[in-house]
């Protein structure tokens, strides 16, 4: 199957998947092999779009958590698992956090940018503060590693910045910006608490 044109269709097309394409997605993302090929990402994507998150499907995707996973693939299942389907319950919410953890490990750097977005999102979507209290912790472990000059720490200390506003912006009907620099980042890390939930104020 070519996932990542179907994911295109999905996304562009109003595509809807076969069942016979269900079946083969299903069966390749059971696949041992699967959880070490870059195209997984795109086939847990289109798994997640096009299914529900019903506890034999939310199994199969959280297969590729796993640390032997390939980064890129995990970042998928991430996505899948708290922006696609949101899940809330209070393990999910653990296991996030878990993930959010982990973001200094560089071979973990697609995970951790998908964890980013998705606690931020999920924060204001589920009014966590589990979620604030640890992406407070971690804007300051990030900016810390930034002022000790740790270069793989940058995209991520601005990826995070990013969605901070991003998301605080969305919930509150504010203009969104992009920014990529560490000059227009440090800005909303000193006005941190804006941005999260207001018991950590």
């Amino acid at each position: 199957m070519d996932f990542n044109n179907i994911y295109q269709r999905m996304k562009f097309e109003e595509y809807e998947i076969s069942e016979d394409e269900r079946s083969q997605l299903t069966d390749y993302l059971k696949s041992a092999g699967s959880a070490y090929r870059l195209e997984s990402n795109t086939a847990i994507l289109v798994f997640c779009y096009s299914n529900e998150p019903a506890s034999e499907n939310v199994t199969l995707v959280r297969k590729f958590l796993a640390k032997e996973v390939v980064d890129y693939s995990r970042s998928a299942a991430v996505t899948g698992l708290y922006r696609v389907w949101k899940l809330g319950a209070s393990a999910d919410i653990d296991d996030l956090v878990s993930i959010l953890a982990l973001s200094l490990d560089e071979s973990r750097h697609d995970t951790s940018l998908a964890a980013i977005g998705c606690a931020f999102l999920l924060m204001h979507w589920l009014n966590d503060r589990r979620l604030s209290t640890a992406l407070m912790s971690l804007l300051e472990t990030l900016h810390d590693e930034v002022r000790r000059e740790n270069d793989f720490v940058v995209n991520l200390f601005i990826y995070a910045c990013w969605s901070a506003y991003d998301n605080w912006a969305q919930r509150n009907g504010q203009r969104r910006i992009h920014f990529d620099t560490i000059e227009e980042a440090l800005p909303i890390y000193w006005d941190r608490p804006k941005y999260l939930l207001e018991s950590i104020n």
